[in-house]
């Protein structure tokens, strides 16, 4: 039987109906004589993957992740990305995304956007104008969460390649900076904070009548979730491994329960994103001082 073995470290939240899935997915390919090891990292689970990869050098041969320093770390990076196949073609891409900086690198095939959408308290700004973009916003208290996690660091780097370093040591300088993401929400739900930085996913299920929602005019903030294959799967085995493991059914559940957006061209949209034309920000690495080097 082969043995090919899996990273993944995706949506916390819906991490159940994730690892289902997956065990579904391992006993439909046991069928096909394949046996699929998934290791899980992330929230609930003693070990952060990109720390892992970084003390072992060991790499899998699937990496699906949400914890974006494993890719954007090049000196995490660096340990295996010659290893790994091209394999944006392998499952075909909604056009906006092939065409975003989310593709720069064809070694990595975004699956999931989380998009970090800006959330007000209507009682605390009542009678003044809502920020409409993230320039806005820089002017006025603010939370956002993720502290040690891509959530966070995303904030800045995304910021930073946006706006420059003098505009994100403006912003920070009246923002919250929270160890959760969820806990940005709580901030503003409680009236701690007048506004926040949140994920799609916490912010979608917010309370209409006490908070408004808004998506950035340049883009929303984003947390993309990668797949990544080494070279020890043929092109064509890891092209179907992937078709079973990132189905329509499976992707839509994202869109559908977590306004998270899937990035192939057979699942469903977030209705914000498809109405904000798929505006998303994420750094070109290749203008950037750091990741992808």
């Amino acid at each position: 039987m082969r043995k090919i073995s899996m990273y993944w470290n995706n949506i916390c939240v819906l991490h159940r109906y994730e690892k289902k899935h997956i065990e579904e997915v391992t006993s439909l390919l046991k069928e096909q004589d394949i046996l699929l090891e998934t290791e899980y990292f992330g929230l609930g689970y003693p070990k952060k993957l990109s720390e892992e990869v970084k003390k072992t050098g060991i790499t899998p041969d699937i990496i699906v992740s949400t914890d974006l320093e494993v890719f954007e770390d090049p000196d995490i990076y660096g340990l295996f990305k010659e290893d790994l196949l091209e394999i944006q073609d392998l499952l075909p891409l909604k056009k906006e995304i092939r065409n975003s900086n989310l593709c720069q690198d064809k070694r990595l095939l975004p699956f999931l956007v989380i998009p970090l959408i800006m959330v007000f308290n209507r009682q605390l700004l009542a009678g003044q104008p809502l920020p409409a973009s993230l320039k806005e916003l820089a002017e006025h208290p603010k939370a956002f969460g993720g502290k040690t996690n891509s959530a966070g660091r995303g904030v800045f780097k995304q910021l930073t390649w946006l706006y420059g370093k003098e505009f994100t040591d403006l912003f920070m300088e009246n923002a919250t900076i929270f160890d959760m993401p969820v806990q940005s929400l709580q901030s503003v739900q409680k009236g701690i904070s007048p506004a926040a930085i949140t994920p799609s996913i916490f912010a979608f299920r917010a309370d209409e009548t006490l908070l408004s929602l808004r998506y950035p005019k340049e883009g929303a903030l984003t947390v993309p979730s990668f797949i990544a294959v080494k070279n020890t799967l043929s092109a064509d085995l890891a092209g179907w491994i992937l078709s079973k493991l990132f189905t329509a059914g499976f992707c839509n559940y994202f869109a559908e329960y977590g306004e998270i957006q899937p990035c192939f061209q057979h699942a469903k949209d977030v209705n914000m994103v498809a109405e904000h034309q798929y505006r998303f920000v994420y750094p070109d690495f290749a203008k950037s001082p750091e990741g992808y080097a």
